[in-house]
């Protein structure tokens, strides 16, 4: 039989062709004369023993030539190993138990190609160590991957509500017969079959945001491992130890790196909430396509986005110049930053920006014996409130690089007060929110707009006080960036600078 070492110089391998029909295998290898007119070539010479090539790499199966194999009926498995190795410089060693049988039809696959598809579908697998191949039955091993996230379960909740006492006659409760509510004589015919309709109205937008990553890795992993495997997910140490079959461990390593660089995305969330106090002649609201022509090509329009109720709408622009911005809402009234804060989340993780004033009132409760009027007890209880500007935001970065932003923000401010009958004050309090989802590209801006406000002022005209409403308006700018490395030392040189800038410029008098 022919082999490599008894061709002729100048001359070319196809892939070898295994036919094999019932027990008889033949090996075919053919040849092709490159040139007929070149000279004979002088004999080869013996090497010394440091001249020998090195040897292919113990693990390197795709070295050999392609394998063409073709089985038309069953053949033993170790009959198949051993003509999977036969021209090559690599051994295999089968376990003695290995039973079963192969039929197949393979055409130029490598030497490894041929290995994981003749042995995968009996449930075989195999080691290489020294130019030897080992081949015995699947086993299950055990794998640790590193978990690199923080334990904490976290979890927040924002309700946006409205209500009126009256609406229209609009129907919010029915109260069937038999069921009684509060009240005294002033409120006869309750229990006595009759219904009652209670006038109002309400909305309400609740949203729920709640991150256990190791719990959604145990639920992936489910999907991945096979029947008999078995794994620990340990939150402390931020390990995972996973017993299976090797093959199913590399699925769970490719899920582990795609869950990696998904959720450690980052995103770098400024915002900027503005008030601006509308002239007269913009009592309406602010126009935008004024703004814009003012602007110029410092902000530019890149998506209208679906306006909400309330006349509160939503739109993506990119803003080159912020200062620019700021200007053309001067042309509609008197601007006030009245905040800038900004915040770094990871991917799908909530993040809370609050800027204000945490301030408290007090709320008197008193118990009363029903049968003599005496005072029993009376309780002071402190109540909590915000005066500023709370804004939830939750960003989710899509395989093609778009955000997703959950949105909620909300902006209160004490207007008065409120007095009982026992004396307690109790704030009045303007409270301007909304909440919203929407889709933008890295860079590009959030402009919420349209929440609008009456605001009594008094001001001194003539020696007199004189009580005058303002309209207002709240502009919310909300612009996601990539926390990419490179991004983020831009972003840290460019803040730099500013503060040195700062410390530069002559202190105001």
């Amino acid at each position: 039989m022919l082999s490599a070492f008894d061709a002729p110089i100048g001359t070319a391998f196809r892939p070898l062709n295994w036919h094999i029909r019932g027990a008889a295998l033949a090996l075919v290898l053919m040849t092709v004369n490159v040139s007929a007119q070149a000279p004979p070539s002088p004999p080869l010479q013996p090497l010394t023993v440091t001249q020998l090539e090195e040897r292919p790499r113990a693990d390197d199966l795709e070295s050999t030539r392609p394998l063409s194999l073709s089985f038309s009926e069953p053949v033993p498995i170790k009959d198949v190993l051993l003509l999977l190795v036969r021209d090559s410089s690599l051994s295999i060693v089968p376990d003695v138990d290995l039973d079963g049988e192969f039929i197949g039809d393979l055409k130029n696959v490598t030497l490894r190609q041929a290995l994981e598809t003749v042995l995968q579908p009996l449930s075989l697998d195999y080691t290489v160590q020294d130019q030897v191949i080992r081949v015995f039955r699947r086993r299950l091993v055990t794998r640790i991957f590193d978990l690199n996230y923080v334990g904490t379960r976290r979890s927040g909740t924002r309700v946006l509500s409205t209500s009126s006492g009256v609406a229209g006659g609009a129907v919010s409760a029915i109260v069937p017969p038999g069921v009684a509510q509060a009240g005294g004589a002033g409120n006869p015919g309750i229990g006595s079959g009759t219904l009652t309709v209670v006038s109002g109205s309400s909305a309400q937008v609740s949203g729920h945001d709640e991150s256990d990553i190791f719990g959604d890795i145990a639920n992936g992993l489910k999907t991945v491992l096979s029947a008999e495997a078995k794994f620990n997910v340990d939150r402390k140490a931020g390990l995972l130890q996973v017993t299976d079959y090797p093959d199913r461990l590399d699925k769970v390593a490719l899920y582990l790196d795609a869950m990696h660089a998904r959720v450690n995305q980052q995103v770098l969330i400024g915002a900027k909430v503005i008030e601006i106090e509308l002239r007269e002649a913009f009592a309406a609201g602010l126009d935008w396509n004024a703004i814009f022509r003012r602007a110029g090509n410092a902000v530019s329009l890149r998506q209208s986005l679906a306006a909400a109720a309330g006349g509160v709408f939503t739109m993506g622009v990119d803003i080159r110049d912020f200062d620019a911005l700021l200007t053309a809402f001067g042309t509609q009234g008197k601007v006030n930053v009245l905040s800038s804060p900004q915040v770094m989340a990871m991917n799908n993780e909530p993040a809370l920006m609050r800027v204000g004033v945490q301030d408290v009132f007090f709320v008197t409760t008193s118990q009363v014996d029903a049968t003599t009027g005496r005072l029993l007890q009376t309780t002071v209880t402190p109540t909590p409130i915000t005066e500023g500007v709370v804004l939830s935001v939750t960003a989710q970065v899509a395989a093609d690089g778009v955000i997703q932003l959950d949105i909620s923000p909300s902006v209160t401010q004490r207007t008065g007060q409120a007095v009982s009958r026992l004396g307690d004050t109790v704030p009045i309090i303007s409270v301007r929110e909304t909440d919203t989802l929407v889709r933008v590209h890295p860079g590009e801006t959030v402009v919420i707009a349209g929440l609008m406000q009456d605001r009594v002022a008094t001001r001194a005209l003539f020696r007199r006080e004189r009580r005058i409403t303002q309209k207002t308006d709240l502009v919310i700018l909300l612009t996601p960036t990539l926390a990419t490395p490179g991004r983020l030392m831009e972003t840290t040189a460019r803040e730099q600078e500013r503060l040195y800038e700062l410390q530069q410029a002559p202190a105001k008098k």
